[in-house]
């Protein structure tokens, strides 16, 4: 994959992007923890602001999927990332609880212009690498994301530590941009599937196209129930990290550099496995043992007896991740048409996000009914339910080639008269 020159400055731009963004999340946590001397108070404010981000996958997913689908995949990337380089200062206002919807506001900004960029981004990696590269390509994005990981969490706790959480912002900004500087480097390549006639009928045309696909494609449902599950359980757990990191083992909110930085070394061994044996790897077996892999390690984690012990178990946890990414992103660009996956994919994230904005709206409400440790229990069961349904769903499932899309290629041929 080196020696793909597009291929390195899609790498690039997601890594330098994904660090940046480590930046803000960290500054965001301690920001909010500072503001909040409750650590139920600081959950529910910081689960907030997480739900406000996750919204706009649910609110425009459809709609953000059918525009990358009719316009160009590269273009919709560079103004996506420009647009947050402009946004991501936003945080800055944040100051008081009073500004919580402040944050909010720019939190939601934010992720709407993200579900743009990952359609487009997802639909634009076959362009660039064969469909036999798939798995390796997917997994070695997944290693952008851990070096990502690895590094960004220690540089920001020391750029917050030292010089507090507003250089971060924009470090976060900067980085949005550098993204889209090395996007317009891609050269060559298939950016835009096809022309089509523009307007309202037209983009309804494509919007019930993307939609009759998932109704016909077992192997997406199968998908999106299994990760939905999944959500159900880690969408509370990423709400009630940084105070269970404070009330189970007594360190600060900037503990949670460390937590990710042990966490990022497990995904920088799953990725780089993925990446060099991507090949002889079967997707969907790779998928099923990597969320029941997720799921020993939530449990495992909550059952921690201290922060030693804890940073020893959660590089099991980022071990799964980008198998689990990689496969089910491989899944979807394997088995779905080129001019439908910004639509396929964005259909499967709404579903996801639904699953996601709902555990992080209980994520408080649990934690003070069961208890932080018991919410990790519950987690990693629902990551288990979902490794289940995958199971039983996947099997069946149809790809493109054995013909799934009939009633599409209908439409489109009505289309065309």
């Amino acid at each position: 994959m080196i020696r793909n020159r597009n291929f390195v400055l899609l790498w690039s731009a997601q890594c330098i992007s994904a660090a940046g963004d480590t930046f803000s999340f960290l500054a965001l946590a301690v920001r909010i923890d500072s503001i909040y001397s409750d650590p139920g108070q600081s959950a529910k404010a910081l689960g907030a602001v997480l739900i406000a981000y996750a919204l706009p996958v649910l609110l425009l997913g459809i709609f953000a999927g059918t525009l990358v689908d009719r316009q160009d995949r590269k273009v919709v990337m560079v103004l996506s990332d420009l647009a947050r380089a402009l946004l991501a200062p936003g945080y800055l206002l944040l100051r008081s609880a009073s500004d919580l919807p402040l944050a909010m506001g720019f939190a939601f900004a934010l992720a709407a212009f993200s579900v743009f960029f990952y359609p487009a981004r997802t639909a634009l990696v076959p362009s660039i690498v064969g469909k036999d590269q798939l798995m390796s390509a997917n997994g070695w994005m997944q290693v952008g994301q851990t070096i990502a990981r690895l590094s960004g969490p220690i540089l920001a706790g020391l750029v917050v530590g030292r010089w507090g959480s507003d250089i971060a912002f924009w470090i976060d900004s900067a980085s949005f941009l550098m993204s889209a500087l090395l996007v317009l480097g891609i050269v060559g390549v298939t950016t835009r599937v096809f022309e089509q006639k523009q307007g309202a009928a037209s983009a309804w045309l494509s919007l019930k196209e993307g939609v009759r696909f998932i109704l016909n494609s077992r192997l997406l449902q199968g998908i999106t129930l299994g990760i939905a599950l999944a959500m159900l359980g880690i969408g509370a757990i990423n709400v009630l990290f940084v105070p269970f990191l404070h009330d189970a083992f007594g360190v600060s909110p900037e503990a949670l550099g460390g937590v990710q930085t042990a966490q990022g070394a497990g995904m920088l061994l799953g990725g780089l496995i993925l990446g060099g044996l991507g090949k002889l790897l079967k997707p969907r077996t790779v998928a099923i043992i990597s969320m029941v892999v997720l799921a020993l390690g939530t449990v495992l984690f909550g059952a921690a007896p201290g922060y030693t012990a804890a940073l020893l178990i959660i590089p099991l946890v980022g071990f799964s991740l980008p198998p689990l990414n990689a496969s089910l992103q491989t899944l979807l660009q394997s088995n779905v048409p080129s001019e439908l996956l910004g639509r396929a994919g964005s259909v499967m994230d709404m579903a996801i996000s639904l699953a996601n904005v709902v555990s992080m709206g209980l994520a408080g409400y649990l934690g003070a009914a069961i208890g932080l440790r018991q919410s990790f229990f519950a987690g990693g069961a629902f990551v288990f339910l979902g490794a289940v349904a995958m199971a039983l769903m996947l099997p069946a499932a149809r790809t493109y080639s054995d013909g799934l899309v009939p009633a599409v290629e209908a439409s489109q041929a009505a289309t065309a008269e």
